[in-house]
């Protein structure tokens, strides 16, 4: 499955969207609307008639249409139940802001994978969870808590740390820099960086690939497609958890279990 609804979907639900200022699900939507995002937005909280002068909705199943991408930023042991409500509707895109997965121990891995195995039984791919989002400056998607909305440019930027990119961000902005794209993959349950460099070396808008990761699932497939990719585009890469104090720390943010180089 192409991943050309995390860049440019046609409406997005954002599951867990709050009217509070300094919530993410508040964030999350203010950065939809005030990004220009053009297509239609859907706050989904059963406590909220509307946020940002957008109806808000109890449930998906209650929006009446499918959206093409929804996040969640519900509460982890909330998660099961949205993803296969996102599997009713028809949903097939899904990102997972939500942390409180595999990065805090066994319990949260066992729902993590609940979560992958009920999301694969529907056909839907995942980005995250414990992630910050994603955003695509040229579709004006800004589907994040990272802030305002980087302009458009040739660079497309993968990061497995969401507090990295949030400062890549913000160093981006200090210098005008733009990007074609933004992916944070936090605990990669589903969409990896094997996924994530192969649709930004294939989308035109992307002229450089780049980011930083702290784990890779399948190093001999990863080599394989940068060797690919990088004939026509420049891949920058930096990989964290080379030392034994590095790993230890990519192992307690997102779960990763970081090699050697």
């Amino acid at each position: 499955m192409s991943l050309e609804s995390f860049f440019n979907p046609a409406s997005v639900a954002v599951v867990g969207a709050s009217r509070e200022k300094g919530k993410v699900g508040y964030e999350i939507v203010v950065n939809m609307v005030r990004g220009g995002f053009p297509g239609e937005i859907y706050p989904v909280n059963p406590k909220a008639a509307e946020i940002e002068g957008l109806k808000c909705y109890p449930d998906l199943r209650s929006i009446g249409k499918t959206p093409e991408l929804v996040v969640i930023v519900v509460p982890a042991r909330f998660v099961p139940k949205v993803i296969e409500e996102c599997g009713t509707i028809g949903t097939k895109s899904v990102v997972i802001i939500t942390a409180g997965f595999k990065e805090v121990g066994p319990e949260g891995l066992d729902l993590e994978r609940e979560v992958v195995r009920i999301a694969r039984t529907h056909g839907i791919r995942i980005i995250g969870p414990n992630c910050l989002g994603v955003m695509s400056p040229p579709n004006k998607l800004n589907a994040s808590f990272g802030g305002a909305l980087p302009r458009p440019g040739g660079v497309g930027y993968i990061s497995q740390s969401g507090a990295l990119l949030a400062a890549i961000l913000d160093l981006a902005t200090d210098i005008d820099m733009g990007f074609s794209a933004l992916f944070s993959i936090g605990n990669k349950a589903d969409v990896d960086e094997l996924d994530v460099i192969t649709a930004l070396g294939d989308d035109v808008d992307t002229k450089v690939v780049a980011g930083y990761l702290e784990s890779i699932n399948d190093g001999n497939a990863f080599v394989h497609a940068a060797e690919v990719i990088s004939m026509s585009k420049p891949i920058l890469l930096m990989k964290s958890g080379g030392t034994a104090a590095g790993s230890k720390a990519a192992s307690s943010h997102t779960g990763s279990l970081a090699g050697g180089e």
